[in-house]
């Protein structure tokens, strides 16, 4: 439960959700220590006002007893039996003064053309409000309730009100013209009647057994609610009565509520037309001093006791009363709202002494205690602005001013600006910078004033994302007083913020010069370093940029090289590039992709190798003949990129792709046409790099010799196989198969793969007896397995071929006999 703020003494308008005095607060947190923190913050539902103008004057001299709200104004009913009418500021508009005791209950018509009044002095007044006309009956004992007819005003010739109280008779009068004044019983002897309410034909009252309904249409009772068993006693907390619409019956008696629906019934003759059914019935933990509906929720009044305290001064013990509440429970009969209503002198009033009624078109409700009257309505979304104000949220405030933007009293720029501002207060510097785009949106000096308000406060880096480059552009001094604020505090920031801003916004020449001022206390500061690479970028000095570029190594320095054509510059530091390259792929060793393959593909070899016309090979070679690592990467990327060019530099080529590159060395000797043979050779044989040196011997035509190898230094049958098989020499056939008869894994292997290349028959007559050879079954059946299957394919493509042969020898007889047909023209 959340609670609210005592109303005011004076005539303005309060919102009670804010929390009471410290003393409330204090009792608040004794009564319930579990209450949340976080329930203070709940927003009312209600916005609460007292009534002033003339109620104040009424009740500094009377006691508030009774109240009735119709459409047009308030009717007050007081102890020394005055019934004040008032507008629903609080001003008098009419007084009657004919009652001689307490007013204990007031009922309207609904055209609101008159007013009864009901008081202990035993008589019933009905007024009207528009002409002097006033009639009055006496009861002669306490009337306690009246209602009328709710079309009394229209009913000229016959009008009827009811009246109950301490007669213990519910009695209907009815006056007319013709028969006069007459009194109906309608019901009797069950204790005293302390309220009634008439809607259309049916009227509600209650008593000290329950609550009854009677049909003025039938002349009817049509049911019974009875008494919440163990309620106190009826004269104590009396029962409230409410109609929330023509079938809907509201009522809150003692700690007990429940809603009666009316339904009609198909009862026979002279039995009730409807019956009415309870649809929901809850307790509460207070005492019910009134009940309304407001919208889909029930509104209850609640009167609670405090404990015991000691009266020393006459040695008794006495309960003080609470401040009433004012609680909206939902139709899950959940609280859904609780405020507190700190009503003047409530400690010494008892339930019956407050009263609620409600304006239900106005979502308007009225709460009176005897010496005090309030007001309270609906929020609506200027209540919700003004309280998230008040609660400084400021940012919830400004997304409802925006979702409302036709307020007449808050302006969405002023409360752009609190926010701001309560912001900057709390030092949510980061947040305050995200909001000035929504808030300041297009007014440039609203812009500068607050740049000016993060640079005073130190925060500027906060800021500078959102500072506008455009629509609004602000001064180039706003702009430059940002990059010098930087440059004293936060380097990174200023190298930010120039790559972030146009070029266009600031003087370029300015921010250079300042920059290299600031450069020479420390020469070697990367960052600056960047900055001016940068600028003179910006500045369109591309000299000076590379120059800093270089010295950064920035990816970037390659780039600014092409776009301005500038290999002149840069052609006499080919190691210079060629480390750059190596640091770049230092930096980024995670990649899955080989190192060789990184190499060729970095920016400064691709940079030489793309731009051959203006960085001629020669030159870079020259350039890097004591960096062979360098130069090796240098040529294998010129290579890849095309074969012909550097092709002066395949024999040295050679070399380095032994030492550097080798699994790459034999698709080189493959793919060039311009190396020496013999100095390639040389170089192999040197490393001793078999399989090239047999590569290289195959494209010399020494044959023999490498096959010799083959055999000899790799063992290798298959290699052997395939070389004897590219050459296509009989002579070599006839050496591996001479070389092979005194090693059985050459004989297994020429058994399994030689194929068709040389006759089977001639292999198998050329094994000596007497060498053990393992598996030589296995093979000598693959032999004769592929034999019968190249057999087979043999005959097969015979087959075919007859028969092509003579389809076709077939189709050219018949075409030889066909006749001529010979035509003279």
């Amino acid at each position: 439960m959340s609670v609210h703020s005592s109303i005011k003494d004076e005539e303005d308008e309060v919102n009670t959700n804010v929390t009471e005095d410290a003393s409330d607060s204090n009792e608040e947190e004794e009564y319930d220590d579990t209450t949340d923190e976080d329930d203070d913050l709940d927003e009312p539902k209600l916005r609460y006002r007292r009534v002033g103008a003339s109620v104040k004057e009424i009740l500094d001299k009377d006691t508030a007893s009774t109240l009735r709200v119709s459409d047009r104004f308030v009717a007050l009913g007081t102890h020394w039996g005055a019934v004040h009418i008032l507008d629903f500021e609080g001003n008098v508009i009419k007084s009657f003064r004919h009652h001689s005791a307490t007013v204990n209950d007031i009922s309207i018509d609904k055209n609101d053309e008159f007013i009864a009044s009901a008081s202990d002095d035993g008589r019933v007044f009905i007024y009207a409000l528009y002409t002097p006309e006033i009639q009055s009956y006496n009861f002669k004992r306490p009337v306690k309730s009246v209602a009328l007819d709710p079309d009394y005003a229209r009913k000229s010739t016959r009008r009827q009100f009811v009246s109950g109280g301490m007669a213990e008779q519910l009695i209907l009068s009815e006056k007319s013209w013709l028969l006069g004044h007459k009194d109906i019983v309608l019901h009797a002897n069950e204790g005293p009647i302390y309220t009634i309410r008439w809607r259309n034909n049916l009227i509600a009252w209650a008593n000290d057994t329950g609550v009854k309904i009677y049909d003025t249409t039938t002349q009817l009772r049509i049911t019974f609610i009875d008494r919440p068993e163990g309620s106190p006693r009826a004269d104590l907390y009396r029962c409230r009565l409410c109609w929330k619409n023509d079938r809907t019956l509201l009522i809150g008696w003692a700690d007990t509520v429940k809603i009666a629906v009316i339904k009609p019934s198909n009862g026979a003759a002279g039995q009730p037309s409807h019956y009415v059914e309870i649809t929901n019935m809850f307790q509460t933990d207070y005492m019910i001093s009134g009940i309304a509906p407001f919208n889909d929720t029930v509104m209850l009044l609640s009167y609670l006791l405090e404990e015991e305290e000691d009266d020393s001064e006459n040695n008794t013990r006495r309960r003080l009363a609470s401040k009433p509440e004012l609680h909206i429970i939902d139709a899950d009969n959940e609280e859904i709202s609780a405020d507190v209503l700190a009503l003047h002198g409530y400690e010494h009033y008892q339930a019956n002494d407050y009263v609620l009624d409600f304006l239900m078109e106005e979502d308007m409700f009225y709460i009176m205690g005897p010496k005090d009257l309030i007001a309270a309505r609906s929020r609506d979304q200027d209540d919700h602005v003004e309280w998230l104000l008040e609660h400084e949220r400021f940012g919830e405030a400004l997304e409802a001013i925006r979702a409302n933007p036709n307020s007449k009293k808050f302006n969405e720029d002023v409360i752009g600006q609190s926010y701001l501002n309560w912001l900057m207060a709390e030092k949510k510097y980061e947040e305050a910078a995200q909001e000035c785009s929504g808030i300041l949106k297009n007014d440039k000096l609203l812009w500068e004033d607050w740049v000016f308000k993060f640079t005073e406060l130190g925060e500027l880096k906060a800021i500078t994302p959102y500072i506008p480059i455009k629509d609004p552009q602000l001064s180039s001094t706003v702009y430059e007083i940002v990059l010098a604020w930087f440059m004293k505090s936060d380097h990174v920031a200023l190298r930010n913020t120039i790559r972030t801003w146009p070029k266009t916004l600031y003087s370029l020449s300015n921010v250079i010069v300042a920059v290299e001022d600031v450069l020479k206390k420390d020469k070697n500061d990367e960052v600056l370093l960047e900055c001016l690479a940068d600028l003179y970028t910006y500045n369109n000095q591309p000299d000076k940029a590379i120059e800093y570029n270089l010295r950064l190594r920035r990816p970037n320095a390659f780039e600014l090289i092409q776009e301005y054509n500038m290999f002149d510059a840069v052609k006499d530091k080919a190691v210079l590039l060629l480390e750059f390259d190596q640091y770049l792929l230092e930096k980024g060793k995670s990649s899955t992709t080989t190192t060789a393959q990184k190499q060729t593909k970095m920016p400064a070899v691709q940079l030489l190798v793309k731009n051959t016309d203006a960085i001629p090979p020669e030159k870079v070679v020259k350039q890097l003949r004591r960096h062979r690592h360098f130069l090796h990467i240098y040529l294998d990327a010129l290579f890849d990129r095309d074969h012909q060019i550097g092709y002066e530099f395949h024999d040295l080529q050679v070399e380095l792709y032994a030492e550097y590159d080798y699994p790459k060395l034999l698709e080189f000797l493959r793919a060039s046409h311009y190396i020496s043979l013999e100095k390639a050779f040389k170089v192999c044989e040197r490393k001793d790099l078999v399989p090239e040196m047999v590569f290289i011997l195959g494209r010399m035509g020494d044959n023999k010799r490498a096959l010799m190898l083959i055999i000899e230094r790799l063992n290798d049958v298959q290699r052997a196989i395939d070389f004897a098989k590219e050459q296509k020499d009989d002579d070599l056939w006839e050496d591996l198969l001479t070389y092979s008869m005194d090693k059985p894994n050459f004989i297994r292997g020429l058994l399994e793969n030689v194929g068709t290349d040389i006759e089977p028959l001639r292999l198998i007559k050329r094994i000596p007896d007497d060498l053990e050879i393992p598996g030589l079954k296995d093979a000598l059946l693959k032999i004769l397995h592929d034999y019968n299957l190249q057999t087979s394919l043999h005959e097969g493509c015979e087959k075919i071929l007859v028969s092509d042969s003579v389809f076709l020898a077939d189709k050219m007889y018949k075409a030889h006999k066909r006749g001529i047909n010979c035509n003279r023209k």
